[in-house]
């Protein structure tokens, strides 16, 4: 959570830099991006000195974007602004938000409105509609160590005007009073339920000083008057065990499968590392922080897709994509800036998002700009051309006559890279035993080496002993199902894999009658792949993701 100092800014940057590195393997991943623009670039000012946090503001530009897309079509974006000396300089002084209107699916953007409260810093803005068309506006509104207010604005026109509607959660006291810890409340997050009814997460240090005491927790509360008042406090997450964990800077949503997932930063104890926490209906949440996302760090967000993956960047700079509702994440992507800080991202088209972050920027400070990405959702290669993208992994490869042809010593593959990875897909090829043994396509792998089963993941495949077979990598090899058909060599067989929910049905020459029909969830996301087998020959065609 940006608070206080330049400090604590330039600590965060160096965490970035420290987990910036990916392995080579997930370098390339579903998202290619694109062009971006900008929505806005404060300019610079010499400035009287540092503000209440210690920053010096001529220099800051733009911070903590976010937007929604309305019921209409447009898109509303919103982001904190440092255009003046503060308030300990000048009584109207203090951070201001702007919000931005898109009527061009995020492409042109321009200024619809500019909110502030004298004496104090606005920032932390995010969306949410209500069904009647209201759009609400919820941000913190501080004055350091001595008032710490989120508040609710209201909007019935588009977003160009603006009034105050209610108060979420807030703590006041004598100028000092609230100081070392500050006990604020910062960063909240809207979302509409099933049933309607308005919540709001947010990160709250208001518990520190009560027994059992909490540095910080994720907060919730629920209105359902849409958002002209507030119930009770309920608990997202907090660590029991351990007092000075902070849990905070929460985003969450709805998945595909009817759960709520939230994801949060724990900084304290856990180095400001990821966490995520589900919930049946949004409103009732277990005891702790959750479950860590790999290689993510401090100022989450998280996107569920249409086709149900899940999407979650952070201050790392890396994306991190799920496509079992959180419970597993691979890392595969870096994100579109890759030097930014308190990014969101949002679903633009059945294959496109856009990423709008706070941007480094050689005056000084940041900008907000969007970045578009691609999410690559099929891929077709006939080889008559080439193989682009495949990866081998021992083995002799050649094009040859419009087919893909491998010399297998120890079942050599070839791997594609970057690649469609998806929750439900299917796999299709032409296989041609030119020699006797196996051929197979594998899917959703991971972690390819060289060897016969250097690789997690599954394997579908062939073999001229008579077989169609399916099986499980670990580096090692578990078989799953095997059938007896009758397999030629130099005989193209045609060869179909639908992966639906761990279901896997193999076919084999008949395109309406699986071969194999089998179950099996160790494996969510991954690559794929072709394989030879031991000393064999054997040629691909027309490999095929849908």
């Amino acid at each position: 959570m940006f608070k206080k100092s330049l400090a604590t800014l330039l600590s965060m940057i160096c965490i970035i830099m420290m987990f910036g590195v990916l392995p080579a393997f997930a370098a390339n991943g579903p998202i290619t991006w694109g062009s971006s623009v900008t929505v806005t670039n404060i300019n610079t000012f010499t400035d009287a000195g540092t503000d209440a946090r210690g920053i010096s503001p001529g220099t800051f530009g733009s911070e903590y974007p976010r937007m929604i897309k309305l019921a209409n079509g447009n898109w509303l974006a919103v982001a904190a602004i440092y255009d003046n000396n503060g308030y300990t300089k000048v009584s109207w002084g203090g951070t201001r938000l702007q919000v931005f209107l898109s009527t061009d699916n995020c492409r042109t953007w321009s200024l619809a409105a500019t909110l502030w409260e004298d004496g104090r810093d606005l920032d932390n803005g995010q969306f949410a509609q209500m069904a009647n068309g209201d759009i609400l506006l919820a941000m913190r509104s501080v004055r350091w160590q001595e008032s710490y207010q989120l508040k609710v604005y209201k909007s019935t026109n588009g977003g160009s005007n603006w009034s105050y509607l209610s108060t979420i959660d807030e703590n006041n006291g004598a100028p000092g009073a609230l100081g070392n810890p500050d006990k604020g409340v910062y960063e909240p997050h809207m979302q509409i339920l099933s049933d309607g009814t308005l919540a709001v997460m947010y990160a709250n240090e208001k518990h520190v000083t009560e027994s059992p005491s909490y540095s910080q927790i994720v907060s919730e509360k629920l209105s359902t008057n849409g958002g002209a008042s507030w119930g009770s406090e309920i608990y997202v997450a907090w660590d029991p065990s351990n007092s000075g964990a902070r849990p905070g800077m929460p985003v969450w949503q709805k998945m595909a499968n009817g759960q709520y997932i939230v994801t949060f930063e724990v900084c304290g104890t856990q180095s400001c590392n990821i966490f995520t926490k589900k919930s049946s209906d949004g409103k009732t949440w277990a005891s702790g922080i959750g479950t860590q996302v790999p290689s993510q760090q401090g100022g989450p967000y998280l996107l569920s897709l249409t086709d149900g993956r899940i999407l979650l960047t952070s201050n790392a700079n890396v994306m991190s994509i799920s496509n079992d509702y959180g419970n597993t994440w691979y890392t595969n992507d870096s994100t579109a800036f890759g030097n930014s800080l308190w990014s969101s991202i949002y679903q633009t088209g059945t294959n496109e998002v856009a990423f709008i972050d706070s941007v480094n920027r050689t005056s000084g400070g940041h900008n907000v700009q969007v970045k578009f990405g691609t999410l690559t959702s099929s891929y077709g290669n006939d080889f008559a051309a080439n193989e682009n993208g495949w990866v081998h992994y021992g083995g002799t490869w050649n094009l040859t006559g419009g087919t893909y042809n491998v010399t297998s010593t120890s079942a050599d593959k070839s791997i594609l890279t970057p690649y469609p990875s998806k929750r439900n897909y299917t796999l299709e090829g032409d296989i041609k035993l030119t020699t006797g043994g196996q051929g197979s396509l594998i899917f959703n792998v991971t972690n390819p080496g060289t060897g016969a089963d250097a690789q997690t993941g599954y394997g579908a495949g062939i073999d001229s002993a008579g077989q169609v077979w399916l099986g499980r990598f670990n580096n090692s090899w578990t078989q799953l199902s095997l059938v007896n058909t009758t397999i030629s060599t130099n005989t193209w067989y045609h060869m179909k894999v639908v992966v639906n929910e761990g279901n896997i049905k193999v076919y084999v020459g008949d395109m309406t009658t699986p071969k194999i029909n089998y179950t099996d969830t160790t494996y969510a996301n991954g690559t794929i792949g072709v394989r030879g087998g031991f000393s064999n020959s054997v040629s691909f065609d027309n490999i095929t993701v849908n």
